[in-house]
């Protein structure tokens, strides 16, 4: 009768050593934390080829709710620099907008993140974040050298466009379309100002009822402070083709320009209403309120 109570009682001991054994084992890992977490940091921060483990010591600085938000913007940025060398870019631009809403000042976040649009040929907004970094940090080199690197390839990439408007207009010298096209490549691009203008009033006279060529002119227009040429451009191609967001955001930044900012500013509210977004590719064309 005394065995299954000497049994319960050695159970209870080895289970109270188990605990004993455990609670040290914490301890220890509490007691070593910050020298681990110390060394992680350090190991994420590595400029060497390859580190093993280098995105998973990212990761637990990055999480770390102990740090503070500079260290953590330092980690989720170098965990996305990590990724994007193994072209895993959704997942790489996930983590420069981490670091930005922690430290929506750390300059070289949006460096890095520019690098993945310029790679992926998004250059307008890869030029975007380089010259967002350079209003936090006007001399940082990377950013300098990079928007210089973008704005080279832009320009060779406008050229090329360019040159195909070119040719097909001179297969067919009287289509309004490519007329048009040729039109917002230019002024978009920061091209031929009084050509472009030339190619949409072509567009228009050929096809007056081409919304898009009248939203191209209204660009023109914006482009060249004619801004009551671009207020009647941009309603006219709203009574063709009503509540357009592109349309409304050109006509409130115009109506902005000549002083009705209420109507102006309703105009951009509607239009962000309609086409979300809208702000940040008016921004891309140098078009700002």
């Amino acid at each position: 009768m005394e065995t299954p109570a000497i049994a319960s009682t050695a159970g209870q001991g080895l289970m109270r050593w188990a605990l004993a054994l455990a609670a040290l084992g914490l301890a220890a890992c509490n007691s070593a934390s910050p020298a681990h977490t110390e060394f992680q940091w350090q190991q994420c921060q590595s400029e060497e080829e390859y580190v093993a483990g280098q995105v998973e010591a990212c990761s637990a600085v990055a999480n770390d709710a102990a740090a503070d938000n500079r260290r953590r913007a330092i980690a989720f940025a170098r965990r996305g620099a990590l990724r994007a060398e193994y072209s895993d870019f959704t997942r790489a631009i996930a983590d420069f907008g981490r670091a930005l809403r922690l430290d929506p000042t750390y300059a070289q976040a949006y460096v890095e993140r520019g690098l993945v649009h310029h790679q992926r040929g998004a250059l307008d907004i890869a030029m975007r974040d380089f010259d967002t970094a350079l209003s936090i940090e006007p001399t940082l080199t990377s950013a300098l050298e990079w928007r210089r690197e973008a704005l080279n390839n832009r320009f060779d990439r406008y050229q090329q466009e360019l040159d195909q408007m070119d040719e097909a207009l001179s297969r067919d010298p009287i289509n309004a379309s490519y007329l048009n096209n040729r039109c917002w490549l230019r002024v978009t691009n920061d091209g031929d100002l009084n050509a472009a203008l030339a190619d949409c009033d072509a567009a228009v006279r050929i096809d007056p009822r081409s919304a898009a060529a009248l939203d191209s002119r209204g660009m023109v227009h914006l482009k060249r402070e004619q801004f009551e040429a671009a207020v009647s451009d941009y309603e006219a191609a709203l009574a063709i083709e009503p509540g357009r967001g592109h349309y409304l955001y050109g006509r409130g930044i115009a109506r902005i320009r000549l002083g009705s900012s209420d109507a102006g500013h309703e105009d951009l509210a509607a239009a962000e209403l309609a086409e979300p977004g809208i702000r940040a590719t008016y921004s891309s064309y140098g078009v700002n309120p």
